[in-house]
């Protein structure tokens, strides 16, 4: 177990190490220049004096690989900068961003836990049924469907329509109930049709056989047995959900008037501010390596077996 923790451990640093270079380079070269935006927002008519003084202050006059040195040093120091777009340290905007973020994506995880395991032991045990069938095509169609139009459509029916919240978000738990349903459901709907097919590739184990050559009712052989060694892949797919979850919030936090971490990026991104962005994207691919980490390690808690099986 120490040996496999050690490698995951080690490939992660080199995944984390590749995505802070191609995230720096993708931003200092993408043809902006963060001295003249920042000179621009003090006065429209910035001289070349004004913006050379900026970008010399700024550091932005240095080798490019230079500032991402001293950038990937100050970061695994703690030392994370200034934001160009804020004009304040970028750890105090992540302080203010990321808990929107964080619960955001807990309440969407709850969503998504609430929707996919009742609902796919519905289908397992009522296959091909008229519920079975209706549940498959709807969980298709939320897959298929864009989240910003599925959060216009949620905000003009409960908002605009019904009154039962505001078109701005609501103070505490209230405001993240929509925008958490909008960024849950295509997840759901993709775990709910592999939970069921993951489901119903037990159905013909021996295991099943035995547990119904000793009376247990198919609902018990569902719940008790079939839905533990069913869920490796749903835990999996779980996991890496986690990530696009932290990721795929820019487009709902934007729909929703929600300041997390997407919308703090995309505003870095629009601004040029190399340091903040690239920032932002290792702290996103942080969060996907350790979300994959961590279903690996659940499901080898879940299923030692599984694990025995595949090295044997």
């Amino acid at each position: 177990m120490k040996k496999y923790l050690g490698k995951r451990l080690a490939c992660m640093a080199v995944v984390l190490l590749g995505v802070s270079i191609l995230s720096f380079l993708l931003i200092a070269l993408s043809g902006k220049d963060p001295a003249e935006i920042m000179a621009r927002k003090g006065t429209l008519n910035a001289t070349a004096e004004q913006i050379e003084l900026i970008r010399t202050e700024m550091g932005l006059d240095r080798p490019l690989p230079v500032r991402y040195v001293s950038w990937l040093g100050n970061l695994l120091t703690g030392d994370m900068g200034e934001s160009i777009y804020s004009h304040k340290p970028i750890q105090q905007d992540l302080k203010e961003s990321l808990p929107v973020s964080f619960a955001l994506v807990a309440l969407s995880s709850l969503w998504i836990i609430l929707l996919t395991i009742p609902i796919s032991l519905l289908c397992a045990r009522w296959r091909n049924s008229t519920a079975d069938h209706v549940i498959r095509w709807i969980s298709l169609a939320g897959i298929c469907m864009p989240t910003f139009w599925l959060g216009f459509l949620l905000l003009l029916l409960f908002a605009v329509r019904l009154g039962w919240f505001h078109v701005l978000p609501d103070p505490g738990l209230k405001g993240y109930l929509l925008p958490s349903f909008t960024l849950a459901l295509p997840c759901a709907c993709g775990m709910i049709r592999l939970m069921r097919s993951s489901l119903l590739s037990q159905s013909s184990a021996d295991y099943v056989l035995y547990a119904k050559a000793r009376g247990l009712s198919s609902s018990q052989i569902l719940v008790r047995h079939m839905l533990r060694n069913a869920m490796p892949p749903v835990v999996t797919l779980f996991c890496q959900y986690l990530g696009y979850l932290v990721a795929g919030s820019v487009v709902v936090e934007s729909v929703f008037s929600l300041k997390g971490l997407g919308s703090y990026l995309v505003n870095c991104v629009i601004a040029a501010d190399a340091t903040a962005t690239a920032t932002c994207i290792v702290i996103i691919a942080g969060i996907f390596v350790l979300s994959n980490l961590a279903g690996d390690l659940f499901n080898r808690l879940l299923c030692p077996w599984m694990v025995r099986e595949t090295h044997a």
